[in-house]
């Protein structure tokens, strides 16, 4: 009789420790599976309500004559944002996606001496002069990535031409500047901070795509850069050796900034206590701060910002700290099966920003790996 009640309760562990398991590996898999919905219905909606007719996609969902800050209009096409797409198609692992947007950069965007469109219009045409340093660095190092990845000579021949035209014309005393204005022969004087991507630039040097030491002195604009209250300058002056700060600090800006930089191993210190002590007092990021009160000067929040807070919190490895600012961001997503604009972000009056979704759904993606 007593092996009997010390097999049945033997019996019973095994049963109960199973069961336990079974239950742990049913939520590990719901888990993954709602972390994997939230990429799919997000880039669900970009496609359903963002894409125009020769399949690129627009900066707005309605059309409208009227430009934003940025000097872009209702369905507006960005080499930002196909750029944006490219890393997204790569994290993936998906070429057909990789080559529906390469082709999108072939026939639109790419004129045959290697100068790229920083927008277009809806049709596909361009009717600006400039491009854009941060796009093409994008860009360059999607296609080199892609050409090692897939072993397709034909990503690498277009890098090259995108990378002669970037050393000849985006450098003014031998460091890379925002943009070249193909129509006036000029190139900017000045270098965002936020466009200095160190370690997107070394990869492509080591690609031979990019001049070694016009990256290594663009990258020192970087590393020299003072800090003000805690915050990166907005730009330099490559003619006036000045570095440029904003009285009003963007947060899409040094957000972008401080990703880029952690990429290579810093920190951002003070910017990164900035971020969670707002966080700890108010549960949230503004869109703009006085640089040197540390107050915020507007109300709004924005998915783009805590997109790129999040891919800058999982690269410093402030785990908690990402999964804070993803909680917050996905309040801005509608989640209402029933509604028409169902995975969108920040839909107001019917209409919603690209990086208010794309810059959300890379960090979804990046959210699900960690």
């Amino acid at each position: 009789m007593k092996t009997i009640l010390l097999v049945v309760l033997f019996l019973s562990i095994v049963v109960g420790a199973l069961y336990g398991w079974m239950k742990r590996e049913e939520l590990s898999n719901q888990t993954k599976m709602r972390e994997e919905n939230q990429t799919e219905i997000t880039e669900d909606f970009i496609y359903r309500w963002l894409q125009n007719e020769n399949g690129m996609i627009a900066t707005y969902i309605k059309n409208s004559s009227q430009e934003d800050e940025d000097l872009v209009q209702g369905r507006e096409v960005l080499a930002e944002t196909l750029g944006l797409l490219m890393d997204y198609a790569l994290d993936n692992e998906n070429q057909t996606l990789f080559n529906t947007l390469y082709k999108q950069l072939t026939d639109y965007f790419l004129e045959k001496e290697g100068f790229v469109n920083w927008k277009l219009k809806e049709d596909g045409t361009s009717d600006v002069s400039a491009n854009a340093l941060i796009d093409d660095i994008r860009i360059l190092d999607a296609l080199a990535m892609a050409a090692e990845n897939w072993k397709t000579d034909q990503y690498k021949k277009t890098a090259l031409s995108i990378s002669e035209y970037l050393n000849k014309k985006n450098v003014v005393n031998g460091i890379y500047t925002d943009f070249y204005d193909k129509e006036y022969g000029y190139a900017s004087s000045e270098i965002s901070l936020s466009y200095i991507d160190i370690q997107g630039m070394n990869t492509l040097v080591n690609q031979g795509l990019l001049d070694a030491e016009i990256v290594a002195e663009t990258s020192q604009v970087l590393i020299k850069a003072p800090l003000d209250h805690g915050f990166y300058p907005v730009s330099y002056n490559v003619e006036e050796k000045e570095y440029i700060f904003s009285d009003n600090i963007n947060l899409v800006d040094q957000a972008i900034l401080a990703y880029h930089y952690a990429q290579v191993g810093n920190r951002s210190l003070e910017f990164l206590t900035f971020i969670k002590s707002e966080m700890d007092k108010r549960g949230l990021i503004h869109g703009m701060y006085d640089r040197k009160t540390k107050e915020p000067t507007v109300d709004y929040e924005s998915p783009a910002i805590y997109g790129f807070l999040i891919l800058y919190a999982l690269e410093v490895d402030e785990h908690d700290l990402a999964q804070a600012l993803y909680d917050r961001m996905k309040e801005f997503q509608v989640v209402d099966k029933k509604s028409e604009y169902y995975g969108g972000y920040s839909i107001t009056n019917g209409d919603t920003h690209i990086f208010d979704n794309l810059i959300p759904l890379l960090a979804e993606q990046e959210m699900k790996k960690d």
